[in-house]
Order: structure tokens, then sequence, then C-alpha cells
């Protein structure tokens, strides 16, 4: 029997073929799951690793070590913590740090203090602006803006000395003797956002200048302690998805570690959490994607071998009449097939890359063990059929497709309740809701088309159109045809679909990624404030075509996200293309920055005398100071004038403003509680107009002057004098009300009043949720100065240049954003990656649709048109029938495709993951996708046509009438 087999093969060798191709494709479809898993996988991990700030990845471990009783410091915190960090591909970095202050200074300030710093392999990170780099003891290299704040330049010899904190007279002291430093290098970072640099940034000076040296010189140095380090960073390539496991349970093990002396911390853990969300959702998403597609390939599968065992019917029904044993002719019948489709199991495996796929065995052994069944019920059932049939070769009974479709669509509707449940999502066999509504409009196609078919046959042979008519009727009569339907129907629903879902997607991911990020590019940067944020930026940009000075305000229970931004330079910087506000966005400059009555107040002079009377004052620890904010960068300073006494006197003290400073304001300590109200007049204020707290009260003095009335009260700001350079109101472009209250959180953590100018339906990086303010004004309100989270908005034509003069100005850039990365980042979201899927599904389906024309038309028998041709059909309308029924088919698809596309829309888009956002999607790429495969169809339905006329006249066209 199997000599006879391989005979049959040897005979019918196309046939066999076709039937292993087919195979070799339903495989690969099946197998493409779990490839396009493994490459999303890759790529969720390789998106989630470039996403991260350096910070994020690094493992740090860091302990306060105390010197010993002769100044040295102990190595317990090096031997301890550099055995912890053996992460899996990780490398550390050791840092140790303390702060010193010049030698020729007894007690010194916190502003007066600098940074001592030793990192491992400095010199192989940063790039020399002048000078050199390290080379011995006793040498220091500075940054740019540190060795600005110092005035030094290379060559120049300094003294310093460890600090101290003295707390009986709350200044630093010096903790030992000096050491010399002789400054031999200006240096600036290779690449600031260098995983070597870890969270603290490169070269970081915010709190004071940093000196970095060697160890022999941090050895030198006399100190009462210092903070060690050991920064690890992956190498690349060292966050994979093969190396997550192993990353995981060493974050784990490494946490129990951290103690009080060596305390370790780290966010690889949240990073790794993300990588598996996402890995998940994509899980979630494409095995449900894939399922119609091995479906259309069985149903690929089951056409081509009926097709093959109709062939043989004839001899079937001879090997019968001889009396052959039933379970032969079982073995005879689906001998071919069996040998037929391992090979092309095997096949496709290999070429869908299933062999270094984890997982790929799974998927193809469902498809090759459904092909086999498929294939062995439909060749068993051929020649189960009585001998007379099968001599005869007649066609077995149509089935009726009224059940299926009944069955089908309660499926369908159950499925699509279950999907758009009260939770959102049902799960689950939920997630094939899509292809039931499609298979269940296919199916109902397949019932409605043979009667229309034959209608339509009825009228074209009325009217004397003998093709159309018999082309109409081979549609009505043959079963293969409605079979080529439905598989037809549900590939072209399924392109469309997919394509629909696509576009929207990369839709939504185009608005979320403008409006999360703001603008076409974003540097978070380091400032030493926002006074120095803002001018430098300004000065980097002068025209305010290209950057903005950007600070968020963090959220607080009572008060949405409030972002300031240079409102001047708000509409050319900032994405806006997706913000719908209340006014024209020209305007919006002119309104959260409108003009003020007063200016600020510029002391340019190191020393203030303020010429005060006291008249009302029942207390002698009333403090008096002022607040200024230096322009060169440096921190805001409350700079104490001494306690208020009665009578008239001279209130004097040195300021840091040698190079600038805005006045924030004048301060009268009240105390906390009531009390006798306070009345001073300044006889010299630097401003004539001021605001003060609700309550107090400011009028001209005889004589000239401002006299203040404070009466005590529990308000944090009851003797707080402020000139007048701001709104009384902050001006405010929200997406919705302000607190009752009417405030909105500004810097230092505490409210100030404001008032909506303007409204929109989103902001960018804020979103539906949070305010806008300028920043400037809301600066001025503050009474601190510090910029964290700071960052420059810039524009996609922003020149470098801009960058390196933000760099020379001071500011730290420590990581750049943009868009792109954003929709990067995007894309790398596992529902949207599962999504996606569902187009590289959809794109196979159409290959088996298309498979399936080309076994169904040229499978199909041509006996009718002999007998036709024989009865004097004239061979031209011959020619013809064929190809009008394969169009007739496609289009008759088309039709039902694209209602059953839509169908699955409007059923399951709200509800499946990565699209319950969706509404109406934009109908141009979907429409472009949907048209070209039906071209495709159409042209595969002639081109098998015209080959079963060569299969059915021979190579040359018939001839006749």
């Amino acid at each position: 029997m199997i000599a006879l087999v391989l005979a049959m093969l040897r005979s019918r060798w196309a046939r066999a073929l076709t039937v292993a191709l087919l195979t070799a494709l339903a495989t690969a479809a099946a197998v493409a799951a779990p490839v396009y898993v493994d490459r999303a996988d890759r790529r969720i991990v390789a998106a989630e690793v470039a996403g991260a700030a350096a910070g994020d990845l690094n493992v740090v471990v860091t302990g306060q070590v105390e010197s010993t009783g002769d100044g040295s410091m102990p190595r317990t915190f090096e031997s301890l913590a550099s055995g912890w960090l053996d992460a899996p591909g990780y490398e550390s970095v050791f840092s140790a740090q303390f702060v010193a202050q010049p030698t020729e200074l007894p007690v010194a300030t916190a502003e007066q203090l600098s940074r001592i710093s030793y990192r491992e392999r400095l010199c192989e990170h940063v790039v020399i602006v002048a000078g050199r780099c390290l080379m011995g003891a006793g040498e220091a290299v500075v940054g740019e803006h540190s060795a600005e704040r110092l005035g030094v330049k290379p060559g120049q010899a300094i003294s310093m000395s460890g600090s101290r904190y003295d707390d009986l007279i709350n200044k630093y002291v010096p903790a030992g003797g000096p050491t010399a430093l002789t400054v031999v290098g200006i240096v600036r970072a290779r690449d600031s956002a260098e995983p070597y640099w870890g969270r603290s940034g490169a070269l970081a000076d915010l709190t004071g200048p940093a000196l970095s040296v060697d160890r022999r010189t941090l050895a030198t140095f006399a100190r009462p302690a210092e903070l060690q380090a050991y920064n690890a960073y992956p190498r690349p390539g060292a966050i994979s998805v093969a190396s997550l496991d192993a990353l995981r349970d060493w974050v784990v093990s490494a946490k129990r570690r951290s103690t009080e002396g060596a305390r370790l911390s780290t966010d690889l853990d949240g990073v790794i959490e993300r990588i598996d969300e996402r890995r998940a959702a994509v899980r979630a998403t494409v095995p449900y994607a894939v399922a119609p597609v091995l479906v259309l390939a069985w149903a690929v599968i089951v056409l081509a071998v009926s097709a093959a065992a109709r062939a043989r019917r004839f001899e079937h029904g001879i090997i019968a009449l001889r009396g052959v044993a039933r379970h032969w002719r079982w073995w005879l019948a689906a001998g071919e097939m069996i040998v037929a489709v391992p090979v092309g199991a095997v096949a496709g495996f290999s070429v869908a890359g299933g062999w270094s796929t984890p997982g790929a065995l799974r998927y193809a052994g469902i498809a090759v063990l459904g092909a086999v069944l498929l294939a062995l019920v439909v060749a068993v059932r051929t020649v189960a059929a009585p001998v007379s049939a099968l001599l005869r070769e007649v066609e077995r009974r149509v089935p009726r497709w009224r059940g299926a479709v009944v069955l089908v669509l309660v499926a369908a509707a159950v499925a699509t309740v279950q999907l758009r449940g009260a939770d959102g999502f049902g799960g689950g066999v939920a997630l094939v809701a899509p292809a039931l509504v499609m298979l269940a409009v296919a199916l109902a196609a397949a019932a409605v088309v043979p009667p229309l078919a034959a209608a339509a046959a009825r009228r074209s042979l009325r009217r004397g159109r003998l093709a159309a008519a018999l082309a109409g009727l081979r549609l009505a009569r043959r079963p293969v045809g409605a079979r080529v339907l439905v598989v037809l129907v549900v590939a072209l629903a399924s392109l469309g679909f997919a394509a629909a879902a696509g576009t929207a997607v990369t839709q939504r991911q185009a608005v979320d990624a403008d409006v999360s990020t703001g603008a076409p590019v974003v540097l978070q940067v380091g400032a030493s404030s926002r006074t120095h944020l803002l001018s430098a930026v300004r000065a980097a940009d002068p025209d305010g075509r290209y950057a903005m000075a950007v600070v968020p305000i963090p959220a607080s229970a009572a008060a949405p996200a409030v972002l300031a931004v240079d409102a001047t330079r708000l509409d050319r910087v900032a994405i806006l293309s997706h913000t719908s506000a209340s006014v024209p966005r020209t305007e919006l400059a002119g309104l959260l920055h409108p003009p003020v009555d007063g200016e600020p107040v510029v002391l340019t002079t190191d020393h203030i005398a303020l010429d005060v009377t006291v008249t009302s004052l029942d207390r002698t620890d009333i403090a008096f100071a002022v607040t200024v904010a230096p322009r060169d960068g440096r921190a805001t300073t409350a700079v104490e004038l001494g306690a208020l006494r009665p009578g008239r006197a001279t209130y004097a003290a040195d300021l840091p403003c040698a190079a600038g400073c805005r006045l924030v304001d004048l301060t009268v300590r009240l105390p906390p509680y009531l009390g006798p109200t306070v009345v001073l007049a300044v006889h010299n204020p630097p401003s004539p107009r001021w605001r003060v707290a609700p309550g107090a009260s400011a009028a001209p003095a005889d004589g000239g002057g401002v006299t203040f009335t404070l009466p005590a009260s529990s308000r944090a700001d009851a003797g707080i004098l402020r000139t007048v350079d701001a709104p009384e109101a902050l001006p405010v472009l929200a997406t919705g009300p302000l607190p009752p209250e009417g405030t909105v959180g500004s810097f230092g953590g505490k409210s100030v009043q404001a008032r909506i100018v303007a409204t929109a339906d989103r902001l960018p990086r804020l979103g539906t949720t949070g305010a806008l303010v300028d920043l400037d004004y809301a600066d001025r309100l503050a009474t601190d100065s510090a910029a964290e989270d700071a960052e420059v908005w810039l524009t996609a034509d922003a020149p470098p240049s801009i960058v390196d003069a933000l760099v020379s100005r001071g500011l730290t850039v420590e990581s750049r954003h943009t868009v792109g990365d954003a929709r990067t980042a995007l894309a790398g979201e596992g529902s949207a990656q599962g999504l996606r899927f569902y187009l590289v599904a959809g794109a196979i389906a159409v290959a088996l649709a298309a498979a399936a024309l080309i076994v169904g038309t040229i499978g199909g028998s041509a006996a009718d048109l002999r007998a036709l041709r024989a009865q004097g059909l004239p061979a031209r309308t011959a020619r013809l029938v064929e190809p009008l029924a394969a169009l007739r088919l496609v289009l008759a698809a088309g039709v039902a495709g694209a209602v059953a596309a839509v169908a699955a829309w409007l059923a399951a888009a709200g509800s499946l993951p990565g699209l319950r956002w969706a509404g109406v999607p934009p109908l141009a790429e979907p429409a472009v996708a949907f048209g070209s495969a039906l071209v495709l169809l159409a042209v595969v339905a002639v081109l098998s046509s015209q080959a079963r006329l060569r299969v059915t006249y021979g190579t040359s066209s018939p001839s006749g009438r």
C-alpha cells in the first residue's frame, strides 16, 4: 500500500504539492504569533531601556562614613558594598564627597561651601575645555559653571579645608588643616546623560561649586565624614529578555541586604515591572488575533484536500467496486495527505523561524494537528460515498448554512456582550468577538449570495447575456463557491479591521506623544535657581524663537498640577496643535503675562541700609530681614537686618548682589499669635509701591517713604512686604475650574491667589487636567528659588548652538527627550504591539484568501462547460464564464467584507485592549489597504481562471463559433 500511495503521489504530484504548500502557509501563520511575541518582547525591552532615565537603570549603594580618630576613612563601606553590586551585566563606579570651605574663612555659610569629590575613571568621561585632566596629587578639575562661580582658571592655586557644622554658631568651621590644590583643568561631561554619572548628574554643582580630585588628594583632607557611594550601571545589552528573570531575582535579594550604614536604592525593579506589564499585554492579544487566521488556513486546506479527493473519485469508485476493504480504501484516500501535510508543516515551521522561537512548537502542533485531522475527515468522507456516486463523480449534498449562521451569530453576540461588560473587558473568549462577528457576516453572505446569484442569472438569461447567466449559475450551484466566499469575506474584514485599528492606534499615539512631551524637544536641566534658568534661556535665545524655560509645580490634594512656563514664548515653542483654547493662541502670552504697575526691583550693590522708624513695638525679638534672588544663579537668600527697636535707626547688612539681585521682599518676623500691631516707616524704601497681607496696610509716610501697619496674625505671610512686580492674582490657563478658594499651587509648597484668564480642553504635558501659569510671575510670588525638575523646551528647528549656549551659561543638561522618543515609547506599549499583530494577521489572511481562490478555481470541475461546448456554446462565451464568476465572487466578498469590518469595529473597537478610546478611525489608510487587497484578489481570480481555462481546453484558446 505504501508503494501504491507513492505511485499516486508521483502521478499527481501537483495536488500533493499544493496541499504541502498550504500546510506550510498554515503552519507559518500559526508560528507567526510566537515569533511576533518574541520580537515584541525584544522591542519592549529595548524601548523601555532606551526611554528610561539613566538613574532608573542604575543601582546605588550609599553610606555616610565617619572618620577614625586619626582623620582617615575606614574601608568598611567599600569592602561591604563592593560585593553587593554583582548584578548580571552591570559595572560599578566608586565615588566619595564631602564639603569644604576656603581656608581664609574661619567660619562659612552654606553658600560659601564647595564640594570635594572623587569619582573613578572621571577623565575617561569628560571633555577638556581648558587645561588638562587629573594626573597627580594636589590637582583638581572643575566644571564650567563651578569655575565661573569660584572665579578660577587652569593653573590657579587655591587652599581648601574640610568643614564641619558648628551647632553653637550655626555656621561651618574648618575640620582640620588646609589642603593646597591646583586647578589644572576645566571640564565638561562627554555625555551628561551617560549612565556612568548616575542620578546625581554630570559634574553636578547645584548645591555649590564642585572640585573633582583623585583618590590621593582626597585622602589629604581632614574631614569629619564623607558620603561614599557605589553606582552600578548596565553595560550595553545587560538588560534583555534573557536576563530579566536573573535581574529581577537579584534586585529582590539585594534590597534585603540594605541597612542604615549601606543603603541600596534603585528603580530597576520598577523598569522590570513595566516591561512585564507590556509583555503581558502583548500575550493577552496576539493569540486571539492568530485564531481566525488559523481557522482560515484550515479552511483552505480543506478546499485543497477536497479538490484532490474529488479528482480521484472515479479511481476510488473502481477500487470499491473491486471489493477492496474499507480501511484500505481510507488509507489510499488519506495517504497522499498524510505525507504532504507533515512535509509542508516542517517547511513552514522552518521558514517562519520557529526553531529559534520559544513556544513556537505548541502553535505549530495545533496547526499541524488541525490540518491532519481535517485532511483525514475530508478525504475519508469523500471516498465514503456510494460507489455509484463515486463512479459518476457526483457532488455531495450542499450543506445548509442557516444553522451555522444562527450558531455563530449567537456566539458573536455573547462574546460582544462579554467584551463590553460592566468592567470594560471580559477577557477570554471575548477577545475573539471581532472574529466571530466577521464570521457571522461571512456565513450570512454565503447563505444569501447563491440565491441572489441564481436570481441574477435568470435575469441575465432573459436579457440574452449568456456568459453572465452561466457565471451566476456557477456561483449559485457550486458548493465550493460559498466556501471560498466565507474565506474571502473573513480575510478582507480582518485586514480592514486591522488597518483601522492600526491607524487609530497611530493617531492616538501621535496625539499622546505631542501632549505628553509638550514640545518637539525637551531638555531636563539642572539650574541653581529659577532666576538662573530664565536668564540662561533668554540669553541663549534672545529672540524667543527656539527655547522656553519650564518648571513644574507639584500637584496637591486641593489643587491640580501646574506648569510654570515662560509665557512670552509659549505659542512659538510648545505643541498647541491639539489644544483648543477659549482664546486665540497668539493672545495667550498677553493673558498669562500681562503688564503690571511695578517692575522688579534690582539691587546692584553688595550692601543695603534701610532708614526705618518704628513707632509701635512692644517686643524686642521681632526680627527684620530682606530676601533677595541673585541674578548669577545662586539660591534665593534671606539676609537678616537685625531686631527691630523703637525709634529711628538704620538697618544694614551685606548682600550677595554685586552681580545684581532681585528684591523678593522685606520681612518682619511677627509672632505666630495675636498681639499688638507693629508700625514702622521706611524712609528710603527700594520701591514706592508695596503689597501686604490681608489686614495689613502700606501708606505714604510723612516726609517721604512708606508706613507699614502690620497687625499680628496667624498667617504665615502676615509680615511679608512685597514690591508690586507681579499681578495680585496669578493669571491661569486651566482645563477646569479652580478650587473654591480661588488659588493654585505655587513654588515653595504654598498656594497663591489666581484667576482663570482662558480655558482649554487639554494642555501640553498636563493633558486634560491642570493649569499653565507664567514662570516669571510665579517666581516673583514665591519665597524660595529652587528649580527642581527644570526643563528647557525647544522647537524642532532649534540650532545645536542653543544647547551649547545653555551649557555655557551654567545649565547642566541631564537628559534629552523628543516627540519621536515619546512615539517610540508609546509604540512599545503591549496593547499597541498586540493590536499591530492584527495587521500582520490580516495580511496573512489575505494571502490565505488568494490561495483559496486559486484552489477553488483551478480545482473546480469544468465538465458542465465541456458539455455545453459540445452542445454549441460559443468558445468566447465559455472563456468568459470562469473569470466572470470569480470576479463576481470577489466583488460579493468585498461588499460583505466591508460590512463585516464595520460591524466588528462597532461591536468591539471601544472595548478591546488598546482601543477602548477609539471612535471613528481615519478612513483613508484602511480604505487603501482594503482596496489594495480587493484588487489583488481580483487579479488572482482572473489569473487562476485563465489557468483553469488552459487546464480545460489546453494551451491554446478554444476555437468555435
